[in-house]
């Protein structure tokens, strides 16, 4: 299992609580785990989206191998040099992840 955001991790524990779910420990972990895992996939995107169209047409192309072959250190690098307000970006994609979950559980 790979290492969660403990801040992620606190924030899906959270929706799923004030959604009321009432689920066994196992299937408890496999929903934070399936969640977490559309998360993060919301906030690349997200992030991929900020980048100036030039930069983002490149980045496509160079890591375009699927999530698990891609190196976070190097995209991080990029999102640093050419997103102002990456914060902006991750309070948004959390604003909209719980709008659908709310919406579609």
């Amino acid at each position: 299992m790979d290492v969660r955001n403990p801040y992620i991790d606190k924030f899906i524990r959270r929706l799923i609580d004030e959604k009321g779910e009432k689920l066994e420990p196992d299937a408890l972990e496999r929903l934070v785990e399936d969640l977490n895992r559309l998360l993060e996939n919301m906030i690349g995107r997200n992030m991929v989206a900020a980048l100036p169209r030039e930069v983002r047409d490149q980045f496509v192309v160079e890591h375009d191998k699927g999530s698990r072959d891609v190196d976070i250190a190097q995209m991080s690098e990029v999102f640093d040099q050419y997103i102002t307000d990456p914060a902006q970006i991750m309070k948004k994609t959390l604003k909209e992840f719980a709008d659908l979950y709310f919406r579609n559980r």
